[in-house]
C-alpha cells in the first residue's frame, strides 16, 4: 500500500483523490488548511489543519511514510507550494503540482489586470457597486475605500463584524452557474467585477456572466512562482505519472 498526500482546497483535489482511491494499492490523504467551515466532502482519509511550517511538514512526511505528495493547493496560496517543495526536498519525497490554467480573455471580455489585491482595491473607480470575490483573507485594501459600495462574497460569514464600509457580505459556496451570477450581479445592481485568475471551470460562471452584462472586470494575475517542480494540468496526467512513479 501507498500512502499519496494530496495537499487540497480545490476541486482539483477532490477530484484526484477519488479517483486514487478508486487504485486498491493506494490510500490518498487529503490535506486542508482548515480555514473554512464544513469542508468538502473527500474520497480517502481526510486530515485539517496546518502543519507547522516546513519543520512539521517534514515530520509529518517521515511519521506517516509519505509514498508521494500531490500539491492541489490554490493556485494563490504561494507559501504553502514553497514550504511543500522545501519540506518534500528535506523528506526525500517526490512532489508533483496538479493545477488549473489560468483564464485567458476572450471576446466581449474588459478586463483591467492587476498583480496585487492592493492594486485592485485602487483601481476601483469611485462610485462603483463592485462585487468582490478575491475571498475574506484579503479585503482590508477594500475596506478603506468609503467612496464605493461593495458586495463581498465569501464561503464563511465572518465570526466577528468586520467594517465594511457601504457594501454587504454575502456567503456562498460555488460553483455557481452563469445564471445565478447574471441574477446575483443584477439584483444588486453591480457594475463592476473584482476576481482572481484562479483558472479552472468552477468559479469560471462569475467571468461569463461579467462578459454576458458588459461588466469591467479587475482581474488579479497569479503570482509568478518560477519554482523547480513538475507542474500537470489534467488528472490523467497526474495519476498517470504516479502510476509510472510506482512502476
Amino acid at each position: 500500500m501507498y500512502k499519496v498526500l494530496i495537499l487540497g482546497g480545490t476541486s482539483e483535489g477532490v477530484a484526484l483523490a477519488k479517483k486514487l482511491s478508486e487504485d486498491p494499492i493506494l490510500i490518498p490523504i487529503t490535506s486542508l488548511a482548515g480555514r473554512t467551515r464544513g469542508p468538502k466532502i473527500v474520497q480517502g482519509l481526510l486530515r485539517q489543519g496546518g502543519f507547522g511550517g516546513v519543520k512539521g511538514l517534514v515530520e509529518y512526511l517521515i511519521s506517516e511514510e509519505i509514498f508521494a505528495v500531490f500539491d492541489a493547493t490554490h493556485p494563490f496560496a504561494s507559501q504553502i507550494t514553497k514550504n511543500a517543495i522545501s519540506a518534500c526536498k528535506s523528506a526525500k519525497v517526490p512532489l508533483v503540482r496538479l493545477t488549473r490554467e489560468p483564464w485567458v480573455a476572450e471576446t466581449g471580455d474588459d478586463w483591467d489586470n492587476v498583480e496585487s489585491i492592493a492594486q485592485a482595491a485602487k483601481s476601483i473607480p469611485v462610485g462603483a457597486r463592485v462585487f468582490v470575490t478575491t475571498g475574506r483573507q484579503e479585503l482590508e485594501p477594500y475596506f478603506k475605500r468609503n467612496d464605493i459600495w461593495t458586495l463581498v462574497r465569501v464561503i464563511d460569514m465572518p465570526s466577528k463584524q468586520l467594517e465594511l464600509g457601504k457594501g454587504k457580505f454575502i456567503a456562498g459556496r460555488g460553483p455557481f452557474s452563469v445564471e445565478e451570477e447574471v441574477d446575483l450581479m443584477g439584483a444588486y445592481r453591480v457594475d463592476l467585477l473584482v476576481s482572481k485568475n484562479s483558472g479552472g471551470q468552477s468559479s469560471y460562471g462569475k467571468i461569463v456572466a461579467a462578459r454576458r452584462l458588459g461588466l469591467p472586470v479587475i482581474m488579479v494575475r497569479p503570482p509568478e512562482l518560477n519554482l523547480e517542480i513538475i507542474i500537470y494540468y489534467s488528472l490523467r496526467e497526474a495519476s498517470e505519472w504516479l502510476r509510472g512513479y510506482i512502476n
